[in-house]
């Protein structure tokens, strides 16, 4: 027998740690234990399945197609310059190219998120004095997914960014990423600690609101020691491996919570020329973006884990983004520099190459953590994508695609580069619907319109 058959002790998923905290209940979700699940480890203990995840990961301006797509496909394809940091996940990764948006290009960057997010056109707008203005004219896929599964959690749907340096003048398609219609846009959140706050605390302001934080917020004592009184208690009727399995989660948001305290504290940074572009926000100090981006990974590993939500967008960085990325020795912002930079461009390379570590980072994150008896990156299904093919011609064709996770065996595993004929990107959408077991067929509008899937990345 198992220990946890002996133990015989079950515990609900959504089992919550209760305290108090500035004079008001606070609750902390738990982490997978074993306790929650079947003696198989491959069911919840009430015998509902494990569920199934859906992520975006985006950022603006663009590859460097030559150095991104493998020089081999198939199973056990060689990464590429561009995709060298995604070695510690690569198992867990399918790279998918030659694909190009069909549903039109009129204008650059714009064009592209809406196509590759949503196999639909974009809708152009009076841009008002702008360059331009355009909204999606179909909702993104990560709430196309909502919209099946997210009343099953307390968050239909999680959305947040790393980078803040976005465009706000040309319409919601450049300053946001989620979306679930014209005009009707999920803001990203950008503060760890607001998203912190909202999904494991207290006292959430919403995006795009000025409102202050509750001023407990910044007295307060430490999530963890408010509930601990609560989880010393179960902590006892916990088996060897769920024990530890507890530490290791109030471990984890201890550094979290000191992690964004130091974030807080950090100076501001030097601001860039190109930071101070019309219609580009303020520099708001926190160029951060490594810390910041690696915090919220962890955040969005612990709400998936606790199943807070199943579906989520990380707008790393936004189209026609300014983002400094001077840790790579970038000293101007990202979408000049795929225009200006002379040569073969070896800063925009390493900029691309940048991001990449960081998506192999968030990956990392989810798969670090267990889940009955694989880990939470087995369940996911997630889409990395950025607007554009090559930033400096704006190309909407041999799109950068990648796809990552299992999705419980429907993804195929291990992942494979597959170099398409010039299909259209939408396959790879209606793909990730049926992933998630999701009653699709068709998907996409107008010369998005797709009836095939890819099913070269399907393991079903």
């Amino acid at each position: 027998m198992t220990k946890k058959a002996k133990m015989g002790f079950r515990l609900s998923r959504r089992a919550m740690l209760r305290g108090v905290l500035g004079g008001a209940t606070v609750g902390l979700a738990l982490p997978p234990l074993d306790a929650m699940f079947d003696g198989n480890g491959t069911a919840h203990a009430d015998g509902t399945p494990i569920p199934k995840r859906f992520g975006l990961f985006y950022w603006g301006n663009g590859v460097k197609v030559d150095r991104w797509n493998p020089s081999g496909t198939g199973p056990g394809y060689p990464l590429s310059p561009e995709l060298a940091g995604l070695a510690p996940v690569k198992d867990y990764v399918s790279v998918v190219s030659g694909m190009n948006i069909m549903t039109g290009n009129e204008r650059g960057h714009h064009a592209g998120t809406v196509g590759v997010t949503s196999g639909a056109p974009m809708i152009p707008q009076d841009p008002m004095g702008a360059p331009y203005a355009s909204t999606f004219s179909a909702p993104s896929i990560d709430q196309v997914v909502a919209s099946h599964i997210g009343d099953a959690t307390r968050f239909r749907s999680l959305e947040f960014g790393v980078s803040n340096h976005v465009v706000t003048g040309e319409g919601t398609t450049l300053r946001y990423l989620s979306h679930n219609g014209p005009d009707s846009a999920n803001p990203p959140e950008y503060s760890p600690r607001a998203l912190f706050d909202r999904v494991f605390g207290t006292g959430f302001v919403a995006p795009d609101t000025t409102a202050e934080p509750d001023p407990r917020l910044r007295l307060r004592r430490s999530l963890l020691d408010a509930v601990m009184a609560d989880a010393t208690a179960l902590r006892g009727r916990l088996g060897t491996v769920d024990r530890t399995r507890l530490d290791q989660h109030f471990d984890g948001i201890r550094t979290l919570e000191r992690q964004v305290a130091r974030l807080e504290e950090m100076p501001e940074p030097p601001a860039l020329a190109s930071c101070m572009v019309p219609g580009s926000p303020d520099d708001p100090g926190r160029n951060q973006i490594t810390e910041i981006g690696q915090a919220m990974g962890q955040i969005l590993a612990m709400a998936l884990a606790c199943d807070q939500t199943r579906v989520f967008s990380n707008m790393y960085s936004g189209s026609v983004s300014y983002t400094p990325y001077s840790m790579v020795g970038a000293s101007d912002g990202h979408h000049g520099l795929t225009h200006d930079e002379p040569g073969d461009q070896p800063i925009v390379h390493a900029i691309t190459t940048y991001i990449v570590e960081q998506l192999a980072f968030m990956l990392e994150a989810l798969r670090n953590v267990p889940e009955g008896d694989g880990n939470l990156l087995d369940s996911c299904a997630i889409l990395a994508s950025s607007d554009t093919a090559d930033g400096r011609g704006h190309t909407i064709t041999d799109y950068p695609i990648l796809v990552a996770g299992k999705a419980q065996g429907a993804l195929v595993h291990p992942g494979v580069h597959f170099r398409s004929s010039g299909q259209n990107t939408t396959r790879v959408l209606l793909s990730l619907l049926q992933a998630m077991d999701l009653p699709y067929t068709e998907f996409g509008e107008r010369g998005g319109h797709v009836t095939a899937r890819c099913s070269e990345i399907m393991a079903i």
